[in-house]
């Protein structure tokens, strides 16, 4: 464990940093505890192996981005700091699991429970977007299904701000940034992304809700390969997998995953509309 970390340390005077529980591709999850309103919180730091100044750049951009964002469908993020050159994100406690979890262990969940576990990862996203904040990495693994039912969006690292004056982006030129499996073609071309890219992440998200498949599976092999798929592929009807999916529900996933950003739909809301919420 990262020295600098250990349980007991305190952050900004007022939060109690806990033992690790949860590592990730890039951060380690603390249990902590605020003192001043007496709850539980997450910590989420950067841990040793990546720590260099673009990404501490980006962690810190993170902190900004999602501080911003209050949803009830969004994890709720209260503090950020820099504890001797190591940043951290002091977020709320959840217990759940991820959708990717979910449907890895159970299966695709009823039609009616997939429309609505979209309909509130369509409500924070939206909420971001209403800040002028798009996620960029919407995945089953970036959907926390928390105990109780309520759905939340969560990892804003690599979201991008697209208040005026403030779009500025880390990404190097030519660097595609996602995850293959649900990476928008603009993101793989590196054309400007906005509201839309995120409508296509939500479609790709439904797409393996509904059918517990991945709408792009084959995603190994050179980029070049892997891009061809993002870029011309067009996966089947859901319906085709899962019959029983009624046709409106079957036409907005293949809207929101079309190729062109402005033949999807143009906003979250639209999308709401199209799941009938």
């Amino acid at each position: 464990m990262d020295a600098t970390f250990e349980p007991g340390t305190m952050l900004l005077e007022r939060y109690r940093l806990g033992p690790v529980i949860a590592r990730g591709g890039m951060s380690v999850i603390h249990e902590g505890h605020d003192l001043q309103a007496d709850r539980p919180v997450a910590v989420k730091v950067l841990p040793d192996a990546l720590d260099s100044p673009r990404t501490r750049q980006r962690f810190l951009r993170e902190a900004r981005l999602a501080t911003q964002v209050r949803h009830p469908n969004v994890v709720v993020s209260y503090d950020a700091g820099v504890l001797r050159g190591r940043p951290f994100l002091v977020m709320e406690k959840l217990v759940g699991r991820t959708l990717f979890h979910a449907l890895r262990d159970d299966g695709p969940p009823s039609i009616e429970e997939a429309r609505r576990i979209l309909a509130e990862m369509l409500a924070g996203v939206g909420a971001a977007h209403a800040c002028g904040v798009v996620h960029r990495d919407l995945k089953p693994s970036n959907v926390l299904l928390v105990q109780g039912g309520c759905v939340k969006v969560i990892d804003f690292g690599l979201s991008k701000d697209l208040a005026p004056g403030k779009g500025h982006d880390i990404t190097r030129p030519h660097e595609a940034l996602g995850t293959p499996s649900y990476m928008s073609p603009e993101q793989v071309l590196v054309e400007e992304v906005d509201e839309r890219t995120d409508v296509y992440g939500v479609g790709v998200v439904a797409y393996e809700t509904l059918t517990g498949r991945r709408a792009f599976p084959k995603m190994e092999g050179p980029a070049s390969e892997v891009f061809k798929v993002i870029l011309e592929d067009v996966p089947p009807r859901p319906s085709s997998i899962r019959p029983g999916i009624p046709p409106a529900i079957d036409a907005m996933v293949m809207k929101a995953i079309e190729k062109r950003p402005e033949d999807r739909f143009q906003s979250t809301q639209e999308m709401l509309a199209a799941c009938g919420y």
